[in-house]
């Protein structure tokens, strides 16, 4: 029994020791942010409802850069209101679209993760 909570902790020493030894990564680049980001809501962490598509603007008549799956996750960064209607600016971070930014309807999202956890 000693013996393993000694290998456990020698283990453990090791894996701190690689960690805090372990070169420090960049910190990430700043992304700007849309003009179109024109509320002062806060960031969240949303997926999708139904499918919907990821969008260049805040507008149904934007150009659609792809169509999202149900339940793909996404990161929204800022908000946009466009007449009645809002929309979240933000980064997909599951799924085949990961890292792609975009706009999509709020109509179709909602909030919290299904799949990834940060």
């Amino acid at each position: 029994m000693i013996r393993r909570l000694l290998t456990a902790a020698v283990g453990a020493a090791a894996i701190l020791t690689a960690l805090t030894t372990a070169p420090a990564t960049a910190a990430p680049a700043t992304v700007a942010l849309p003009r179109a980001c024109n509320t002062s809501a806060v960031a969240a962490q949303l997926h999708t409802a139904d499918a919907v598509h990821l969008r260049t603007g805040r507008s149904r008549h934007s150009r659609s850069v792809m169509v999202l799956p149900k339940n793909t996750d996404l990161y929204a960064e800022c908000w946009g209101v466009s007449g009645t209607d809002w929309w979240a600016y933000g980064k997909v971070v599951s799924g085949s679209a990961t890292g792609r930014r975009g706009w999509v309807s709020i109509d179709y999202v909602a909030t919290g993760y299904r799949h990834s956890a940060w």
